[in-house]
């Protein structure tokens, strides 16, 4: 055996074990990071499947359907408004063949009654609103809901104008920058690194190729989320072959990538350390529960959709009646509370009651997860009522919490932290967790 062989082979043999050793356990080499929201089903184009894509019939129509994402791709016209449009140009969408930044927002026109369903050719969606909205609209109808922005070109404009929306929204931890573009996801980052980022496609494949070398175990990802599209309906529009049977091949290979890309995201879960989306993830904290929804649960008419953080086109219409999208409610007299919180503050009250909770000064994190999602940690709330302290194992180690409920509707919001038994986890102490699902924001935001 030659002497480079003699040091080559057990050091390539060392090589493999360790990483196929660190591949399995990437905690000893990584901290882990917590989701501050981890997406099931998502809308594509906002639900463009069911309803006209991107409108905000669209979008209320798939949060009735249980959506936990909106993805959204995002113009700029003309006059500087962000408007949630997937062309530039408008030909497909409206048949006027006009580029959305040559018009002025009051000049866009209506989308055509019917749009072919992109992902399933023959198929059409069709709606009563045929109007392109705004992101600020967005933003404004669904404060609580995650979404994805995707920038198609390298727009400096467009890219500072969302990057200014989500700040002013304070969505920067459920907010995701997507683009296929590196160059473009640079960009972004730099204009609001507070928000998640999504792979890019040479990002992807980097990773793919990390994987596959053995290096992904030691390497550290910034990106929070994969958003990718499923093989078989990729393979309705996306693989241009003309025999059938490479079509076929083609999407098998593609799933096979799936595959390595749901290992790979096991790894790179455990890969980013520090903050995780929305905050510390040692700081993310879910009590079991009874009577928990699987992703199964959250729509039985859909179980192929429920697919952990991948995006899913809604690519087959809905055989049957649709339920209805929820109202927009108006509450002009306030109820009777125990106590009103000062006016001159922003606020949050209970969803179901408007009962007042708590103040913003009072916030403390908003990197925790309730029951039913995201929750945030405060310092004081008001018109709640606790329950009996019970001890709970928690991620952060064992507690004595009690369930906290409105006192005027009783709908169960949260918890307080009694007693924490980890010396690091005692700042807890006699602090409240609120789920978004059981708030709004009151007075001020805008």
């Amino acid at each position: 055996m030659s002497p480079l062989l003699y040091y080559a082979l057990p050091a390539l043999s060392s090589y493999v074990m360790l990483s196929i050793f660190f591949l399995r356990r990437p905690r000893l080499l990584h901290t882990p990071w917590v989701s501050a929201f981890c997406p099931r089903l998502g809308a594509h184009r906002g639900g463009s499947g069911e309803r006209l894509e991107n409108t905000m019939e669209a979008m209320e129509n798939a949060m009735a359907q249980k959506a936990d994402l909106l993805e959204l791709d995002c113009q700029l016209t003309r006059d500087g408004v962000v408007v949630v449009s997937h062309d530039k140009n408008l030909y497909r969408q409206s048949g006027v063949n006009r580029d959305v930044g040559s018009l002025d927002f009051e000049e866009l026109p209506l989308y055509k009654e019917e749009l072919e369903v992109y992902f399933s050719p023959g198929h059409f969606a069709h709606g009563s609103d045929r109007h392109m909205v705004r992101l600020e609209d967005v933003f404004r109808r669904f404060p609580w809901t995650p979404m994805s922005l995707e920038v198609k070109e390298q727009n400096e404009e467009l890219i500072r104008k969302i990057a200014g929306l989500v700040r002013h929204y304070e969505r920067d931890e459920i907010t995701i920058w997507a683009s296929e573009k590196s160059s473009v996801m640079k960009k972004c980052k730099a204009a609001n690194p507070e928000m998640p980022t999504a792979f890019t496609i040479s990002r992807g494949f980097w990773v793919l190729l990390l994987y596959y070398l053995g290096l992904l175990p030691f390497i550290s990802i910034p990106e929070r989320f994969l958003i990718s599209f499923l093989p078989t309906i990729i393979n309705r529009t996306y693989f241009p072959f003309s025999c059938s049977g490479l079509n076929q091949l083609a999407a098998v290979v593609s799933k096979c990538g799936g595959s390595s890309w749901s290992r790979c995201k096991q790894v790179a879960e455990a890969a980013n350390p520090g903050r995780g989306v929305g905050g510390d993830g040692a700081h993310q904290e879910r009590p079991p529960l009874a009577g928990q929804a699987t992703p199964a649960d959250r729509n039985p008419a859909r179980p192929g959709e429920a697919l952990g953080s991948l995006c899913s086109p809604w690519a087959a219409p809905r055989v049957g009646p649709l339920p209805p999208a929820p109202a927009m409610v108006r509450i002009s007299k306030p109820k009777t509370f125990q106590a009103y919180l000062d006016d001159c503050h922003r606020r949050y009250s209970c969803a179901h009651c408007r009962a007042h909770l708590a103040n913003h000064d009072d916030l403390i994190s908003k990197s925790f997860q309730g029951s039913q999602g995201r929750a945030y940690l405060f310092n004081s709330v008001v018109n709640v009522g606790c329950g009996p302290a019970e001890e709970r194992v928690l991620l952060t180690g064992l507690h004595a919490v009690a369930d906290i409920h409105c006192e005027n509707c009783k709908t169960t919001l949260g918890w307080k932290y009694e007693q924490a038994f980890e010396s690091s986890q005692k700042y807890k102490e006699g602090k409240y967790i609120i789920e978004l699902n059981h708030m709004i924001k009151d007075n001020g935001w805008d």
